[in-house]
């Protein structure tokens, strides 16, 4: 049986932030935001999200450049 590729992209929304490969400067960006998962970084508006005192362009950069990789880059951009 193949997994879904819906079902594994909504699975790696929903894997916690801090086990993800990404750096260790945006894992705290996303803890000092409030953020656990990209799936709760995604549901958040990007006026509100850059509006935060924690936000900063490099955080913003990479997290386009993990969703990105994922072919998950149109779930901010819409």
């Amino acid at each position: 049986m193949e997994d879904d590729p819906q079902d594994l992209k909504m699975g790696f929304l929903n894997t916690p932030i801090n086990t993800l490969p990404v750096t260790e400067v945006f894992m705290l960006r996303s803890k000092l935001m409030g953020f656990a998962t990209l799936a709760e970084v995604v549901r958040t508006d990007l006026v509100e999200l850059s509006n935060h005192e924690d936000y900063s362009q490099r955080w913003f950069l990479e997290l386009v450049s993990v969703l990105d990789r994922q072919g998950l880059l149109h779930l901010i951009l819409s």
